[in-house]
């Protein structure tokens, strides 16, 4: 009998089908266990749009009355309920509106506007509050003095830079965390990722081969000595997952920095392709578009926060209306988390939070000229 032998040629296109086949199979079974699905329903004079994602495990709604879209997000589990908004109520006063949500499984704030203007239910006059008081909140302010910090809330716990090291400052207390013999004023390379704060040393000249790696858990400090010698004419690209990603500009690198593993590796030097994050997925750049350009990495998030004209706003993932947060002048926003923000005004530093609104933390008069990278949030 005689045997065949198939060419290679033949074998790799047997392959291609093989793996195509496994592909269409596996994106078939996906989409028919995908809990992702839109639908529109009305109740009264209201137009709902309802929304779930099966990626970021939330609800996504968009109520329009009188052409005006009012959104919210509820990160709840799916249920295989649908049309789950029961009863919507109006309540205005002036040109103000505020509409409260009645449903067994989502819960969301009142949702304002004014003149069309989508705002905070904390923005809307007292006479609005008022009427519903059950959203309404007090908030504690404290009042106390430690050096040149007035403290006014002091459930945050609150990193600064203070030239030696840092002010670490939680339930009420301040607690020094030094790194640096002589006075350092900026600290741009320092990065924040999970439980650890990481500072290069910056007693190094031109260059550095060593950090420092603050734990921000026990506040222990511990030195990493690397194996490269990175420039300060470098920047930030982002972090991801465990790993800081670092782009040295003058030396044409990208770097990879795990902290809690004190491991490093390089990513990219000469005309290889780097690594940045769009929306938590991996893609390549350009080494010459990292290195010519600040780039940064994007998250996916449900919350996105901007400012315009100094004004805080805030916006959700799938929508383009924005929600006025603050009526305070924002200089600049320090950090942000899911539904919390971080922000400048002048030297105090603010959080909003959508169910407790808009609260006074800290206030340092040095930060009226020196803030860039000096806060970091430990939440």
């Amino acid at each position: 009998m005689k045997k065949y032998r198939l060419k290679k040629s033949a074998i790799i296109i047997l392959l291609l089908i093989i793996l195509i086949i496994i592909a269409l199979i596996l994106f078939i079974i996906s989409l028919f266990n995908s809990k992702s699905y839109s639908l529109e329903y009305s109740i009264n004079d209201y137009n709902i749009s309802e929304n779930y994602d099966d990626k970021t495990k939330s609800y996504y709604y968009e109520i329009t009355l009188n052409k005006i879209k009012y959104n919210f997000i509820s990160e709840k589990d799916y249920t295989k309920e649908k049309k789950l908004i029961k009863d919507i109520n109006k309540y205005e006063y002036d040109n103000y509106i505020c509409l409260t949500i009645t449903s067994d499984y989502i819960d969301t704030m009142p949702l304002c506007s004014k003149d069309k203007e989508l705002m905070s239910f904390f923005l809307v006059p007292e006479e609005l509050q008022n009427e519903l008081k059950d959203y309404q909140k007090t908030p504690i302010i404290e009042d106390i003095k430690y050096d040149n910090y007035q403290i006014y809330n002091k459930d945050n716990n609150i990193f600064i830079w203070s030239y030696k090291g840092f002010n670490y400052l939680h339930n009420g207390k301040v607690e020094f965390i030094k790194l640096f013999d002589k006075d350092i004023y900026d600290i741009p390379l320092a990065t924040k990722i999970n439980n650890y704060i990481v500072v290069p040393d910056y007693t190094q000249n031109y260059n550095f081969n060593k950090l420092f790696i603050i734990n921000t858990d026990t506040l222990e400090v511990s030195e990493w000595s690397i194996k490269y010698d990175i420039s300060y004419d470098s920047y930030i690209l982002g972090t991801h997952d465990k790993s800081i990603y670092l782009v040295d500009k003058k030396n044409n690198s990208e770097y990879e920095l795990v902290p809690h593993k004190k491991k490093m590796r390089l990513i990219a030097s000469n005309n290889k392709k780097g690594i940045t994050y769009e929306k938590d997925s991996e893609v390549s750049i350009s080494l010459n578009k990292l290195t010519t350009s600040n780039q940064t990495f994007t998250y996916l998030t449900n919350y996105h926060y901007i400012i315009e004209d100094n004004t805080l706003y805030m916006y959700h993932n799938n929508s383009s209306y924005k929600i006025k947060l603050s009526d305070l002048k924002i200089k600049t926003i320090i950090y942000s988390n899911k539904d919390n923000v971080y922000y400048l005004v002048d030297n105090t530093l603010y959080k909003y939070n959508i169910k407790d609104g808009e609260q006074k933390l800290v206030n340092y008069s040095e930060w009226e000229f020196n803030y860039q990278n000096l806060i970091f949030i430990n939440d």
